[in-house]
């Protein structure tokens, strides 16, 4: 079988500005989940689809092929569902496996995404996602409003955490396709979905500042205790 993987990383990051050239212990991010997923036992073929030169740059010694993204894809209403689909039929319609992730998951090693491969291609499913899971029931969250709290499930903030089970959420940390999803045109729904459970060290957004702090923490942890971690 043949497997892509592609980390979309567009240049103008808004809330962190160069967000995708972060680095950490002398290493940029990025080359760091480059040389995890060549820790995975499968053969894999790497793409980065970017627009920013300084990016091309930073990756420039790493086995990695570029992908020039389409205007249509540089701004902050594109979608990463929308890219795939258009660098597949531009650039992937020979791969049978597509696995997307970014440049900031740097807590998934090798071994997280061979497990991944594995299930996806047992499965009947056609998209796999990474989860993982909430430190409490989400029946007890809630938001801030108008200086208030206020019950997104109301009525159930005084049912035991035993009685109300375990949630999930979307880690955001890795996607793996099957060339059908992009043929049949699949959604990615989460009841249409394979999921693999990931640690939930391993699970970081990076959206705000406080963010990269969370983040280095993890990968620190992630490396003590997972091992081969770029």
């Amino acid at each position: 079988m043949k497997i892509a993987a592609i980390i979309p990383a567009r240049k103008g990051s808004k809330r962190i500005v160069n967000k995708n050239h972060l680095d950490l212990e002398g290493d940029h991010y990025i080359n760091k989940v480059i040389r995890n997923i060549q820790r995975a036992s499968h053969e894999i073929d790497i793409f980065l689809s970017t627009d920013d030169e300084e990016l091309i740059d930073i990756v420039k010694n790493q086995k990695v092929r570029i992908l020039k993204r389409s205007n249509l894809f540089c701004d902050d209403f594109s979608t990463v569902v929308d890219l795939m689909k258009w660098h597949y039929e531009k650039d992937l319609k020979n791969y049978d496996f597509i696995y997307q992730t970014f440049s900031h998951s740097i807590c998934i090693d090798g071994k997280t995404i061979d497990d991944s491969l594995s299930k996806i291609c047992k499965s009947s499913k056609n998209f796999l996602m990474s989860i993982s899971k909430l430190d409490g029931p989400v029946e007890w969250t809630f938001k801030i409003h108008n200086g208030a709290l206020k019950a997104n499930f109301p009525n159930k903030q005084n049912i035991r955490s035993q009685d109300l089970g375990f949630s999930y959420i979307d880690a955001g940390q890795f996607y793996i396709y099957k060339s059908a999803w992009f043929d049949e045109k699949e959604s990615n729904e989460y009841e249409l979905s394979d999921w693999i459970i990931i640690k939930t060290f391993q699970s970081n957004d990076l959206d705000e500042k406080e963010d990269i702090e969370k983040l280095e923490i993890n990968y620190k942890l992630s490396k003590s205790l997972l091992g081969n971690l770029a």
